[in-house]
C-alpha cells in the first residue's frame, strides 16, 4: 500500500535534498502542483512543527529562497564534527575534483562531473566542510549553477602562496589524471606542521 505524505513532509525533504540551493516558493508550488500561497501556507506549518517537536532543523528564508538549517544549539557538535573530519585524509575521488576546481575555477557542480563522468554532489558537500573550496556565485547562464572556487585555506593547506604557483598542466584533458600534481607530495608548509607535530 503506497503510503500518503503530508505537504510538510514532502517539502522537509525537497529542502533537505536541494542542500544549500534552496527552493523559491514558485519553485515549491509548482513541484506540488499547489498554489504559491498554500505552499507558504505549509512552510509556515512546517516551520511551526519545528519549534513544538524541538528538531534540531529550522527554515530560513533569504530573498525568496527557503533552506533547511541547523538550529544553532546544534552547532557546537557540528563544528566539532567537521573539525574531526579535517583531519582525515581527502579520498582520490575528492583529490581529483580538487584538482579540477583548482584549475578550471570558477566552476559548475556540471563541469565537474561532465570532466570525470561521475556525480560529485557529495565530495562537493566533503571539500566545502574541510573549508578546501567555497561558493563563487552563480554562473551567467540558464539555470545559475552555482560556482566553486578553492580557499585561502586551500593554498595554506597545500603550501601555496597563490594560485600561480600550480603546477603547469600539460593536456587539459588530463585533469583528472593528475590527482598526485601537489597531493602527492609534501609542501614546505605541511612539513613544518608534521615537524610541529
Amino acid at each position: 500500500m503506497k503510503r500518503l505524505l503530508s505537504y510538510e513532509t514532502i517539502i522537509e525533504g525537497l529542502l533537505f535534498v536541494v542542500g544549500d540551493e534552496g527552493m523559491e516558493v514558485r519553485a515549491l508550488a509548482e513541484t506540488l502542483d499547489i498554489s504559491e500561497a498554500a505552499a507558504r501556507e505549509q512552510l509556515s506549518k512546517l516551520e511551526a512543527s519545528f519549534k513544538s517537536s524541538n528538531r534540531p532543523f529550522q527554515l530560513m528564508e533569504s530573498a525568496g529562497v527557503y533552506k533547511l538549517v541547523t538550529v544553532p544549539d546544534v552547532s557546537p557538535y557540528i563544528q566539532k564534527y567537521v573539525g574531526t573530519m579535517a583531519e582525515q585524509a581527502l579520498s582520490r575521488a575528492a583529490m581529483e575534483t580538487l584538482v579540477i576546481i583548482a584549475y578550471k575555477q570558477p566552476v559548475t557542480r556540471a563541469d565537474i562531473e561532465e570532466i570525470r563522468g561521475v556525480k560529485v554532489e557529495r565530495v562537493i558537500h566533503t571539500l566545502l566542510s574541510k573549508g578546501l573550496i567555497e561558493s563563487a556565485g552563480r554562473a551567467k547562464t540558464i539555470g545559475r549553477a552555482k560556482l566553486y572556487r578553492t580557499t585561502e585555506h586551500f593554498l595554506d593547506h597545500f603550501g601555496f602562496n597563490s594560485l600561480e604557483e600550480l603546477p603547469p598542466l600539460t593536456f587539459e584533458d588530463e585533469l583528472t589524471d593528475e590527482g598526485d600534481l601537489f597531493f602527492g607530495q609534501e609542501s614546505p608548509k605541511q612539513e613544518e606542521r608534521l615537524e610541529k607535530d
